[in-house]
């Protein structure tokens, strides 16, 4: 029993030695600006990556919730983009909360470069809770809602595999799978609101997308849902 005991508690540190590992390298966060982000001025609150972005007359920044973006229609034209690329060989976690509107019908989340890789988060369709990379993991049919949702999309490159966390009010849930495409996973920086041709347009809002450079536990993610959820009303 004290052997199990010890392998037990041997696990829990690598646990959270492995959490622990995780930097926070992008964070677009709108609690962090006042208006959308100026093109090409604007960076995220790492200070790392500069904003590429298009509000036109369908993006809007809002002080709701500490500050969201949100789009009210299908002009694609409309955008903001940014971030890491790590469409080859990169553990990561990418961790959103969002909340769809009633005419909601593409891509929340998506890779700016899509010839570079597929991939797609948030929601898909009108539909919440999804994650596409490269292979067909979770793309619901059904569930389309208006309430504030959080995921953490995961991807861990040394076993091909990635997971999905998803949550409203109650603690993360998740759906797993195994990969089968072995040049899935990765993405190149992230597009809100729709792809990068202007097609699939989803309106709704986004208060936050941040990306963390390997893959975060269900313990840490269950911490910071716990941390970020009264913002959004739970």
């Amino acid at each position: 029993m004290s052997g199990m005991m010890a392998m037990m508690a041997g696990n829990a540190r690598t646990s959270i030695a492995a959490a622990a590992a995780a930097s926070l390298v992008y964070d677009l966060d709108a609690a962090n600006f006042s208006a959308v982000p100026t093109s090409g001025v604007s960076k995220d609150a790492t200070g790392t990556y500069t904003l590429t972005s298009n509000a036109g007359s369908s993006l809007t920044w809002n002080s709701a919730n500490g500050g969201t973006f949100a789009k009210s229609n299908n002009v694609g034209t409309d955008y903001i983009y940014g971030g890491p690329n790590y469409a080859t060989g990169q553990s990561y976690t990418v961790f959103m909360a969002y909340k769809l509107s009633a005419t909601s019908s593409g891509r929340l989340l998506n890779t700016q470069n899509e010839g570079v890789k597929d991939w797609l988060m948030g929601a898909y369709n009108g539909n919440p809770d999804t994650f596409y990379p490269n292979v067909t993991v979770n793309l619901p049919s059904t569930g389309a809602d208006t309430v504030w949702h959080f995921g953490w999309a995961t991807w861990n490159t040394s076993t091909n595999t990635g997971q999905l966390y998803t949550a409203t009010n109650t603690a993360p849930t998740n759906y797993s799978f195994t990969a089968t495409n072995a040049g899935g996973g990765g993405f190149n920086q992230l597009r809100l609101f729709s792809r990068s041709s202007g097609s699939e347009v989803q309106s709704g809002n986004i208060g936050f997308v941040k990306v963390y450079d390997d893959v975060l536990d269900l313990a840490t993610i269950q911490s910071l849902h716990a941390t970020h959820k009264t913002r959004f009303g739970y």
